[in-house]
């Protein structure tokens, strides 16, 4: 597995990268490759038994890039020599070294594409050194697209249907799994949440594409229409060391919860291991994300069983909200419209709890990591045969 974080990093990405690897480790002996950014972690150790090598590199210095590179060339050979394929979580420049000695090895290769817009065959090409990214990503033996839409996305790209996998992600249904009204209030008490209020939690980086500044906008206008006790939840880091993240964002949205006296009812993680917790506590799940692949969040908040409401990425969320049955959709970044749900929902907790329960129906038949676990032990197979 190569991917470009790896616990205890957390991201979406490498929590649904450790998700598979635990559920293929009776299967298949597994291997990760990661970059990371903290210089405090260790080059190499065991997580849940799986062996993970780390590179350490600064994406903002040329330097660090080089040493990097040094690394990983000083890790090939072991890793050539114990590995049958390379199966990389998303695509990225530094992976494009690995990918041409695993080619010149005759090692086979998979990449899963994690986001529409980011690493589908047509946007990689906008992207810095695009048409280098492009030709790499052309001599991959299988690319595993997580929805319909990026699936098409390789169509139009010209590759052949032989080359693209159907495979979502998945999700650990045991783990994320609806809390009871006891459960709930046990939980909430010791992360320190109200015990009453109707939660709303955001999961993610706060970035522009993430949207979490239209979800708290939608937050305000819509608990002004309303009598009922209602709180807001953010979970993902606002810090200038991940690339993705816009601190802006949240010291505006920090800013204005001080000025509104709002501190008892609007809560900020910026990093925690128990993810699973702090759904299973909440009432309702919002992804306000501009852009998607197949979003692990809103896959663990259905799980967990809650109401979703989500910006309608035409090919992404809607292969998997039913508008009104397990969930909403509203216009990406139209304040309005999410507030509109929002408010709707604050005073409807039957509605709230009927959603949740299709939610939940929705993973066990269709996300369920078992059974993606199983697909992906048949692509091995396969492309092992080929």
């Amino acid at each position: 597995m190569v991917t470009g974080a790896y616990y205890p990093e957390l991201a979406g990405g490498s929590l649904q990268c450790r998700t598979l690897t635990n559920a293929l480790r009776n299967r298949v002996r597994v291997t990760v490759l990661t970059t990371t950014a903290m210089r405090d972690a260790p080059a190499y150790s065991e997580v849940d038994g799986v062996p993970v090598h780390r590179i350490y590199v600064d994406p903002r210095d040329w330097a660090s890039k080089l040493t990097a590179a040094w690394r990983l060339m000083r890790l090939l050979p072991r890793l050539l020599r114990s590995s049958d394929i390379f199966h990389f979580h998303g695509f990225t420049e530094k992976m494009v070294l690995l990918l041409v000695a695993a080619k010149c090895a005759g090692r086979r290769t998979i990449e899963k594409m994690t986001s529409l817009g980011w690493d589908d065959p047509i946007a990689i090409r906008r992207r810095p050194f695009g048409r280098v990214l492009a030709a790499a990503q052309s001599s991959v033996d299988r690319l595993v697209a997580v929805t319909p839409a990026m699936r098409d996305a390789c169509r139009r790209a010209g590759v052949r249907d032989a080359a693209i996998v159907a495979i979502p992600n998945g999700v650990d249904a045991a783990r994320f799994s609806p809390a009871d009204d006891d459960e709930r209030a046990r939980i909430r008490e010791r992360l320190g949440l109200p015990p009453r209020t109707c939660l709303v939690t955001f999961v993610g980086f706060w970035s522009r594409e993430k949207a979490p500044d239209v979800l708290f906008a939608a937050w305000q206008q819509a608990r002004r229409r309303t009598n009922a006790d209602v709180s807001l939840l953010f979970i993902g880091s606002s810090s200038g060391e991940h690339p993705e993240a816009d601190p802006s964002l949240a010291a505006r949205a920090r800013r204005e919860v001080e000025r509104e006296h709002l501190a008892a009812r609007v809560f900020f993680v910026e990093r925690t291991d128990d993810v699973a917790s702090h759904l299973r506590a909440s009432d309702v799940f919002v992804l306000p994300s501009l852009r998607e692949g197949l979003s692990n969040a809103l896959l663990e908040a259905m799980s967990a069983g809650l109401a979703c409401v989500c910006a309608d990425i035409p090919g992404v969320t809607d292969e998997v909200i039913q508008p009104g049955v397990n969930g909403w959709l509203v216009p990406p970044s139209d304040v309005e419209a999410l507030a509109g749900v929002l408010a709707a929902l604050f005073d409807n907790e039957k509605g709230r709890r009927a959603a949740g329960a299709c939610a939940r129906a929705t993973v066990l038949d269709r996300f369920a990591i078992s059974s993606v676990a199983e697909r992906y032990v048949a692509l091995y197979d396969e492309v092992i045969q080929s």
